[in-house]
């Protein structure tokens, strides 16, 4: 499972976890997302994405960060799980900002852990049982 650990605050992270795959580029996948704050379980939800979008979104992650503006970030998905960032300590430290369904939270974490993030989401989404 792919998982993001916050830099600032021990026993705080986000997971996703993959419960399967429909191979196509028009196709999708269902995944499981969780938040922990201080060892505690905050969200806990089931939802899908198509592969298109998935796959953006490891883009995003594992060759963190892409483009900037005014040096804020943004990632692609705005109606579910967007995720924003902006570089904190000159690039040794960014906010994550996660928004949508059912939930609104931040993390901080380190580039090389975002992309490390991405990495284990794309090796996951390989793993995945199919559907």
């Amino acid at each position: 499972m792919a998982i993001l650990k916050d830099k600032n605050e021990e026993g705080t992270w986000v997971e996703f976890t993959f419960k399967y795959h429909i191979p196509g580029e028009r196709e999708g996948c269902q995944l499981n997302f969780k938040y922990f704050k201080i060892n505690r379980k905050v969200y806990d939800l089931d939802f899908g994405w198509t592969n298109i979008t998935l796959k953006n979104y490891i883009e995003a992650t594992s060759q963190f960060p892409v483009e900037s503006l005014n040096g804020f970030y943004s990632s692609f998905e705005k109606d579910l799980y967007e995720l924003s960032w902006e570089e904190l300590d000159s690039g040794t430290l960014y906010q994550l900002n996660f928004y949508g369904s059912q939930q609104d939270f931040c993390l901080f974490a380190t580039k090389e852990a975002i992309r490390q993030f991405g990495a284990d989401l794309q090796t996951d989404w390989d793993l995945a049982p199919l559907h």
